[in-house]
């Protein structure tokens, strides 16, 4: 064909043939992506580019000590920034620092100061506007608030009470202005503890509140603390049987019948107590004071921490005796012990008269003075000499396995030391 030039070359097996159209259209191609580069490059890499940033927070630094600042927190500057193009058109706020520096403010009031502008490495600022800003400084001071504790979203295990809620500080101090301190009222800690059923610690974050109710938040104002510890104290019911025990043994299911008036208590307390407690005992009586049938009162004498709400705060305990009887002696046999050498001691008396209580029964009924000795202990009178009047301890002999006897009462013997 006419407008086709046809090369033919030889390579082995094959031919290669080029036209002159389809040479044209890659000169055409080639040189459009070459421009396409070159302009993505000027573009891309042009050093004279720029844009405009707005609203940059310009921050206070340097404040002297003793002053805070009350008012100028809140500027903000339009400012205008040259660099490479892809650089700048990527830029936000938070690529720019804003400042000004109120080293030389040393005296609370207005003080108008020049804005300084920090940018990335290649960047350069066009314009800033504004060129100054004022702050206001005030003396600084201090001011301490008392903490509430704020328990929500959370359930008691049953049988439990939630008793109270102590954090480990009373009060926080706030440091600041002292216009601002005057608009916060307290500072409060949320809990959020869920299901409790047994006392714990949990931490909870300081919010400070003002005098409307609404979250207080002032950069230039400081908490001595930002977190909290809360001792939450879950107290716990439970209904256990009252006790007594006796200090002999001398009495038992055979010998008498003791009976509790209650019989029974709902206490409460911390939930650790409470669980560790399956009875009270209300006193250990000593039965040889007992001389006969009654009741004897005794104080409710709780643990630490534990109540009885819903109870008297007294207990009656009443006794009867039973399979037993009561005798008394005139017991001559007096002996003493822890006697000192070269001393003589005369008992004022030839017998003491002695109550005994026993098993019915033939031991019991036959049992005499000659059982039973009245022993005086001389250890605390060593030294001593003329009219004393010693405590005497009643021993019994000749016992049985099948009989109970002990004297009842208390028992003393006036004598002459010389």
């Amino acid at each position: 064909m006419k407008n086709k030039d046809t090369y033919v070359a030889e390579s082995g097996e094959y031919t290669v043939k080029k036209t002159k159209g389809f040479d044209i259209a890659a000169k055409i191609a080639s040189v459009i992506i070459a421009i396409i580069i070159w302009l993505y490059a000027i573009s891309a890499n042009s050093p004279v580019y720029e844009t405009n940033i707005s609203g940059v927070p310009v921050s206070v630094e340097n404040i002297p000590t003793g002053l805070s600042v009350i008012s100028g927190l809140d500027h903000t500057i339009d400012i205008k920034v040259k660099g490479k193009r892809n650089q700048v058109m990527s830029m936000t706020v938070s690529d720019v620092k804003a400042y000004v520096d109120a080293s030389a403010s040393v005296e609370p009031g207005l003080h108008t100061l020049t804005v300084s502008v920090t940018l990335p490495s290649g960047v350069t600022l066009s314009d800033k506007y504004p060129e100054t800003v004022t702050v206001y400084l005030d003396n600084t001071t201090s001011k301490p608030l008392p903490i509430k504790i704020n328990l929500r979203n959370y359930t008691v295990e049953t049988d439990c009470v939630l008793e109270k809620s102590t954090p480990e500080l009373s009060t926080v101090t706030v440091k600041g202005p002292a216009d601002e301190l005057k608009k916060i009222k307290e500072a409060q800690v949320t809990i959020e503890p869920g299901y409790i059923s047994s006392s714990m610690t949990a931490s909870g974050s300081l919010i400070l509140y003002d005098n409307d109710g609404n979250v207080y938040s002032n950069p230039y104002v400081t908490c001595s603390v930002s977190d909290v510890l809360v001792r939450i104290e879950v107290y716990k019911f439970k209904t256990v049987p009252l006790t007594v025990d006796f200090r002999y043994g001398y009495y038992n299911d055979n010998t008498a019948e003791v009976t509790l008036d209650p019989s029974e208590i709902r206490i409460k307390g911390p939930s650790d107590v409470i669980e560790s407690i399956d009875s009270l005992k209300i006193a250990t009586i000593d039965e040889t004071d007992i001389m006969s049938d009654g009741t004897v009162v005794y104080s409710l004498d709780l643990p630490d921490g534990v109540t009885a709400p819903d109870s008297a705060e007294n207990v009656k305990i009443s006794i009867k005796h039973k399979n037993t009887a009561v005798k008394t002696l005139s017991v001559k046999n007096i002996e003493f012990e822890n006697t000192e050498n070269g001393k003589s001691y005369t008992p004022a008396v030839d017998s003491v008269n002695v109550t005994l209580r026993g098993t019915l029964g033939e031991y019991f009924t036959y049992f005499d003075e000659n059982d039973v000795k009245v022993v005086l202990d001389m250890k605390n009178y060593q030294g001593m000499t003329g009219d004393v009047t010693v405590p005497a301890r009643i021993e019994i002999s000749n016992s049985s396995t099948n009989s109970v006897i002990y004297a009842i009462g208390s028992y003393s013997v006036h004598l002459t030391i010389s």
